[in-house]
Parts: structure tokens; sequence; C-alpha cells
């Protein structure tokens, strides 16, 4: 019988350079200012992560993604990474634009959702989005989306922010666990549903599979609007792009392919994408010679 190996491996926290403040920093928002101008020396858009302890104070920040001119494609897993080896109990979401913009985008929204369901998960609060750009910054919590934000009882009270979560969040003494209570109006009455854990475990599969299809549909866009791109991709796989762009049931199997390797095998997935997309590729170019013999 053949031996197998396998590394034994650690994670640990590294500090890569300090950032200074002139005044005190007891709360997160004494940070926005240094992270605004942080972030404006970037010419596209850079998502980062504060880092929060229970008193309300930023422990570290992480940058997670760094995109294009106008997007930037963020995943949970890259958010909380930091925040777990931070020993985070909450953090709060920045990000820039390049274009001067102080308005949240379809794309910041659905990523605000994602990663404040993510955050219920692991017991990690998502206490705010910050929007930043030359003009200023701008809370995405106090503008319009409260309800997005889980309520993260000793770091918003810290923060002083007003709670208006339509989702809250219970603790059960007798449980380690968390549950939670969606409030709802039926018939002019207000209810209160639990959700178990199989119905949040659920929705999290939901939330990340949405985020893989925008993942995979912006690759796929992108390839298809470069030249260059799309006469590479029709030479490694033998198909023209526009054969899985105008197929959203094509994507949305590509998406779930992707995860399945990604986390599988341990790698990215823009390389599980790579290997969904070759499968894919050939399956479709087996089907078209059948159709042809006929």
């Amino acid at each position: 019988m053949s031996k197998q190996e396998f590394n034994m491996v650690g994670v640990r926290l590294v500090s890569e350079r300090k950032l200074y403040s002139e005044k005190e920093i007891k709360k997160p928002e004494d940070v926005l200012e240094i992270m605004q101008r942080e972030l404006g020396n970037f010419d596209r858009e850079v998502f980062c992560v504060l880092h929060i302890n229970t008193k309300g104070q930023v422990l570290s920040a992480s940058i997670t993604s760094i995109g294009e001119v106008n997007s930037t494609l963020v995943h949970p897993r890259e958010v909380f990474k930091s925040a777990i080896l931070s020993s985070a109990s909450a953090i709060m979401l920045l990000h820039n634009h390049p274009s001067g913009s102080l308005t949240a985008s379809k794309e910041d929204i659905s990523t605000t959702e994602c990663l404040v369901m993510c955050g219920r998960l692991m017991k990690i609060g998502v206490v705010d989005h910050i929007i930043c750009s030359s003009k200023g910054y701008i809370s995405m919590r106090n503008n319009g989306y409260g309800h997005l934000f889980e309520k993260c009882e000793d770091v918003i009270a810290k923060l002083e922010v007003e709670d208006e979560p339509e989702i809250e969040l219970l603790r059960n003494e007798k449980d380690i666990y968390s549950s939670f209570k969606l409030r709802r109006k039926i018939n002019g009455h207000e209810v209160e549903l639990a959700l178990t854990d199989e119905e949040l475990a659920k929705a999290f599969m939901e939330q990340e599979h949405l985020r893989d299809v925008r993942y995979v549909s912006d690759v796929l866009t992108e390839i298809q609007d470069i030249p260059e791109k799309r006469k590479d991709f029709f030479e490694t796989y033998g198909l023209a792009v526009d054969s899985f762009v105008k197929s959203d049931k094509l994507i949305s199997r590509l998406a779930a392919g992707m995860r399945r390797v990604a986390d599988k095998k341990g790698i990215s997935d823009f390389e599980a994408l790579e290997q969904g997309i070759y499968k894919e590729a050939a399956r479709l170019r087996r089907k078209r010679e059948k159709e042809f013999e006929r």
C-alpha cells in the first residue's frame, strides 16, 4: 500500500506597513480620513476592510481586492480571512470610486448583502460600508441602506449608530448559536419568523452562487470586449466566447462547477473557472459534432 504525504501548514497575519493618524483613534470613523487618503492613491477600485474589536477600536486594515477603473471583484473568503486572523468582532467595509461618484451601485449593494450574510454565519458583524472618492465619503448605513446591516450590539453601541435593522440578531442563552428573526408585515400585522441553521446555510449558499455567477459573467464579458483575449479564448478552447456569454444556464453551471472545484482543490476561482470552461467547451464541441453527423 503506497504512502500518501500531505503538508502541515500554518497561517499567520503579517504586518505590511503602518498608517499614522494625527489624532487619537477611538472608533472606526477616526480612521476614515486616513483611508480616504490611502485609497485616493489608486486609479482603480480598491476594496478594503477595517477589523474592529469588541470595544469598537480599529485593530488593523487589509486591502482584499484591487479591480478595474470602475469595478472590483470581492469574495467573502478573502474579506473574512484577515478578519479571522485579526480576531475581529466586527468589520467595516470600504472601497473607492475613482470616478468621484459617492452613489452606491447595484454591485455595491449586492456585495454588501452577501458579506453581511456571511458575517452572520461567522458571528462577525458588518457595521457599515463606506464609499469614498476625491469628493469625500459616505456611509451606506446612514444613507438609505441601514436595513442591510447586521445588529452587532457591542460594536455598534460604541459607534453610536442608530439601530434600524429589519433583520435582527437574537442570542439564545441556552444555545451557543445565534438564530435570526425576520420581521414582516402581513395583513397589517407585524410577524416575526425565526430562521433555522439549515435556512441560513441555504441562504448563504444562494448568495455565494449569485456572487459566483456575477464573477463568471464579468470574466467572460471582459474577454468578449477585448479582441486579443477573444482570439486567445477561441484558440484555447475551440469555441467563441459568445457561446458562453449568451447562455445564462451555462454561466450558472460554470459558476457552480467553479465553486465546487475551487473549494475541493484549494485553488483560485480563476483557475477553477478555466478548468470548468475547458470541460464545458469539450462537451459543447461533442454535442455539435453529434448534431452535424445527424
